[in-house]
C-alpha cells in the first residue's frame, strides 16, 4: 500500500465515474462498437481445418506396383496395405495398431464406446498370433 493520503483535485470535487469499470465492464471507449466484429480479418471463408486436409491427403490417388504391374490406389490403401504387411512380418507395433484399428471400427459399428476401453493382448499373444500367421503363409 502507498503511504500518501489520496490527493484532493483543485476544486476539492472528487469526480465520480459515470459507469463502473472492472471484471467483465470494459470502459465504454474501448468496447467494440455496434456492428463491430471482434477479429475483423478473422480466418478467411474457405479456409480448410487439419482433419479436412488429412482427408483430402488420404483420398489423393498414386500408383504403385504390385505383382510388377503399375496399380492406382488411394494414399489410404497403400497406408492399410503397407501396416498389414508389416503385421504379418512380425512387427509387434504394427500389430498392435492394426488390432487397436480393426477393434476400434467393428465396436464404431456396433454403435458402443468399447473402442476406448479395449484391452490389446500382451506381446505373447501376439507372438503365438504371428506364428500361426507364418504357418499359414508357409514362411516357418
Amino acid at each position: 500500500m502507498s503511504d500518501k493520503p489520496p490527493q484532493e483535485p483543485v476544486d476539492g470535487q472528487y469526480e465520480e465515474p459515470a459507469e463502473k469499470v472492472g471484471p467483465g465492464k470494459p470502459p465504454r471507449h474501448t468496447r467494440f462498437k455496434p456492428g463491430q466484429s471482434g477479429n475483423p480479418n478473422g480466418r478467411p471463408k474457405g479456409s480448410k481445418n487439419f482433419a479436412a486436409i488429412l482427408q483430402q491427403q488420404l483420398r489423393k490417388m498414386v500408383t504403385i506396383t504390385v505383382d510388377g504391374k503399375p496399380k492406382r490406389v488411394t494414399v489410404q490403401e497403400v497406408i492399410a496395405r503397407r501396416l498389414a504387411n508389416d503385421s504379418m512380418k512380425g512387427t509387434t507395433k504394427a500389430m498392435e495398431l492394426l488390432i487397436r484399428l480393426t477393434s476400434a471400427k467393428s465396436d464404431a459399428g456396433a454403435g458402443n464406446d468399447a473402442a476406448r476401453e479395449t484391452v490389446l493382448p500382451d506381446k505373447e499373444a501376439l507372438r503365438r498370433i504371428q506364428k500361426r500367421i507364418a504357418k499359414l503363409v508357409g514362411e516357418e
